[in-house]
């Protein structure tokens, strides 16, 4: 199994599709690890791509030496890894806070990547996201899907680790990205941003328009009658727009 040393730490990542291919890395989102993520679209992006598909810090097979956590210090992750990997510039795409470590990676890495998709992201926070930081997060997830997340992460740690994780998290989306429209104005990088129009997340505050409307180089597809995970939802139309913007 793979592991690179990354800062303080081994991260561990999946690796699919022909190394002579152009790379891509792929950024899973809360509670997710880069095997469980990107089923739909794998064999799809494997024609075209040498895929990376890691682990994030606390998740799945990478363990995390610190108490510390924020989207800046998992893209700083990131950025180490294509290096490590000697990959960078890479294609990167990123779901959900993915999407998040994502626009952060770009902005604050821009060397890292030579062209993005962001997917039900976010530049700033909105008071509705807030809610995420009331509480424990942990107390409100479902039953099935906490099941999941305990079987993703706990395994090497403890029983419960998932709840930690969560609320992390939780206190994280809170709190960032905070980019505002003069700094997306400085971007140069290629970037498609991808939000289902039914989104419950990030379509109230139309996150993605303002992202397509500030960043310069911002491509932008709201998949009508779609939800969260567009590309759980519409694998093949998601395979083709995105192979495309990448390559063309």
């Amino acid at each position: 199994m793979p592991y690179a040393r990354v800062a303080d730490l081994q991260m561990f990542y999946n690796e699919y599709g022909s190394p002579d291919a152009p790379p891509l890395l792929l950024i899973h989102g809360s509670g997710g690890t880069g095997a469980s993520e990107w089923k739909p679209v794998l064999e799809g992006l494997c024609k075209n791509f040498h895929v990376i598909a890691p682990d994030c810090r606390g998740h799945g097979k990478t363990l995390d030496p610190r108490s510390a956590y924020s989207f800046g210090l998992l893209a700083d992750d990131l950025a180490e890894l294509l290096r490590v990997l000697e990959l960078a510039p890479a294609f990167v795409v990123g779901h959900s806070n993915g999407g998040n470590i994502a626009l952060v990676l770009t902005v604050e890495h821009p060397d890292a990547v030579k062209k993005a998709v962001v997917m039900a992201g976010n530049a700033y926070v909105s008071s509705d996201l807030w809610r995420y930081a009331e509480g424990r997060w942990s107390d409100r997830i479902s039953i099935s899907w906490g099941r999941q997340l305990a079987e993703l992460h706990d395994p090497l740690r403890y029983d419960g680790y998932w709840r930690e994780l969560m609320d992390r998290t939780g206190w994280e989306i809170a709190r960032a990205p905070n980019y505002s429209a003069k700094d997306l104005h400085q971007v140069k990088t290629p970037l498609l941003i991808i939000q289902g129009e039914n989104d419950a997340v990030n379509a109230p505050a139309h996150h993605a328009e303002f992202m397509a409307e500030n960043l310069p180089n911002a491509q932008l597809w709201l998949a009508p009658n779609t939800g969260h995970s567009v590309h759980e939802e519409h694998p093949q139309e998601w395979v083709e727009r995105v192979t495309k913007f990448f390559l063309k």
